[in-house]
């Protein structure tokens, strides 16, 4: 028999039993949620190597500041050399050309001409400067525009009259004047001096070179006889103006003299002289080789071709040529002193020495009765007492020696000078 105690055990054993089974089931979902949300952890490694810090962004660079520097335009001739400066020329600067055929450049600055054309010439200058937040690098470009000239001649051809005046050469490179290496393919024809100046001699063609730094340069000199086509197209341009000039004029003794130039030294003198002349010639002559300059004074010396070696006349007739080719150049030329020039008597000659002394005397006294005529007495200084002295004349002695010629100047130059001021 059961008795009413243990029956409401019975009854109460159940809820708790129901109870106990709800909050294990709940202790056991909450159980399983933690351990899963426990496998979701990154699992903890044991002695993890250390991630490093990110390194702090580094501040912009700022960029270099340029300008460029336009430089005045530099002319040179080849083989010329020029120092070019900037400012601050102890930072660091890069020298360059455009053309190292025209010109280089070394680290200094210093520009060499090396062949003719155009280049520029560029110096990249960098510096730095510091601020307080920052340094700046400035890059500053200069450029200068270079022109060189080819080394060349002042002439390249060139026409001279046999035993006249001659023409000086030069390089147009000034460093070359005491330098230069001169040389004539035909020195009997035209030479050429140490200097440039070149002589003609006898009719022909020559070619002058120039040499120097390893260029050679020419000219080719024609050289003609004198003849009133020549005197009138070869002469220079500068001749031309016809104010404080000399003029020689007449037959073979002053077509040989070679060198009147330096005796008259600054007063300017020109020989249009022409070799075995007669009156005849000079009648048709005198107004293109005397009266077109309108010179100061004029040396006239003519009669020897005539007298002698030309078909003979008396000293009476020569004289009356003479003084008829005088008053046609005074009658175009009023203001030019006209010096006559006495014939001397040559060795080889004798037949012809009693008419020269008829025509040098008959010619002494016209010109004591013009005011503008002035005679100048060469005969006697060529003398060995009553006869011509050899030392005095060049063989076949029918020309002047260079000592005759020394007397010559003497007699003629001082004078004449004066005349021509």
């Amino acid at each position: 028999m059961k008795t009413r105690g243990t029956a409401g055990l019975k009854y109460l054993f159940l809820p708790v039993l129901l109870f106990s089974l709800l909050l294990a089931s709940i202790t056991l979902s909450v159980s399983f949620k933690a351990a899963a949300a426990e496998s979701e952890k990154t699992p903890v490694v044991v002695n993890p190597t250390p991630t490093p810090a990110p390194a702090p962004t580094p501040a912009p660079t700022p960029k270099p500041v340029q300008k460029t520097v336009e430089k005045k335009a530099v002319t040179l001739i080849q083989f010329d050399t020029k120092q070019l400066s900037i400012k601050n020329p102890n930072a660091s600067v890069k020298w360059t050309s455009s053309d190292p055929g025209v010109c280089t450049v070394n680290n200094g600055g210093l520009i060499q001409a090396v062949g003719g054309g155009s280049c520029t010439i560029t110096a990249v200058k960098e510096t730095t400067k510091q601020t307080k937040k920052q340094t700046i690098k400035q890059i500053v470009t200069y450029k200068w525009p270079v022109k060189v000239t080819p080394l060349s001649l002042n002439i390249t051809k060139l026409m001279l009259i046999r035993r006249r005046q001659g023409e000086t050469l030069s390089l147009n490179n000034k460093n070359a004047l005491h330098a230069t290496s001169w040389s004539s393919s035909d020195s009997d024809v035209a030479s050429v001096s140490k200097s440039g100046y070149v002589a003609p001699h006898s009719e022909g063609t020559a070619v002058i070179t120039a040499t120097w730094n390893d260029v050679t340069l020419s000219c080719t000199v024609q050289v003609k006889d004198a003849t009133p086509e020549t005197l009138t197209a070869f002469r220079s341009p500068k001749l031309a103006a016809n104010q404080g000039k000399v003029i020689l004029a007449g037959a073979t003794l002053l077509d040989r003299w070679t060198d009147p130039y330096s005796a008259f030294g600054s007063t300017t003198v020109i020989n249009n002289a022409v070799p075995n002349a007669t009156f005849r010639n000079w009648n048709k002559w005198y107004k293109k080789l005397i009266a077109a300059y309108n010179p100061k004074a004029v040396v006239l010396c003519l009669g020897t071709d005539d007298i002698g070696a030309g078909p003979f006349i008396s000293g009476e007739q020569a004289a009356a040529k003479m003084q008829n080719i005088i008053r046609k150049i005074h009658e175009k030329s009023k203001k030019t002193k006209i010096f006559y020039l006495a014939l001397p008597l040559y060795p080889m000659n004798p037949t012809a020495w009693e008419a020269t002394t008829t025509y040098n005397k008959l010619m002494k006294d016209y010109c004591k009765k013009k005011k503008y005529m002035t005679y100048l007495n060469l005969t006697p200084h060529l003398m060995a007492g009553a006869e011509p002295d050899d030392f005095f004349f060049k063989a076949p002695y029918t020309y002047l020696s260079s000592s005759g010629y020394d007397v010559l100047e003497d007699v003629v130059v001082k004078k004449v000078k004066k005349a021509a001021k």
